[in-house]
């Protein structure tokens, strides 16, 4: 009897879709860090809620598929792990500079 391979069931269009998602969910990702590291530089007035919202729901979508590969579920797994580490440390910071106290990206005086 042959083991069955993580994946195959999957078309190559859906291979590709994942594939092309999964790159655009890395991309937005360096591009949301960086517009949040502008953000507390005091470069940008407003967090990169837009963006963020984008990211969510790729994420969200991503999430709720079945994803077969076991490659291209721990590549999903470690992008989702880092967006939700990223946005609870931004969540944090703003909170911080809402409340008027130092929070994790304030300068040292």
């Amino acid at each position: 009897m042959m083991a069955h391979r993580s994946g195959a069931s999957e078309t190559p269009t859906e291979l590709a879709d994942l594939e092309r998602d999964l790159r655009t969910l890395k991309s937005d990702l360096v591009q949301l860090e960086i517009d949040y590291k502008m953000f507390f530089a005091g470069q940008r007035k407003r967090p990169p809620y837009v963006l963020r919202s984008t990211v969510e729901a790729l994420v969200r979508r991503l999430d709720r598929s079945s994803i077969q590969g076991s490659g291209e579920r721990f590549r999903f797994n470690t992008l989702q792990h880092r967006f939700r580490t990223f946005v609870n440390l931004w969540d944090r910071a703003v909170r911080a500079r809402e409340e008027g106290r130092p929070g994790p990206f304030s300068r040292p005086i």
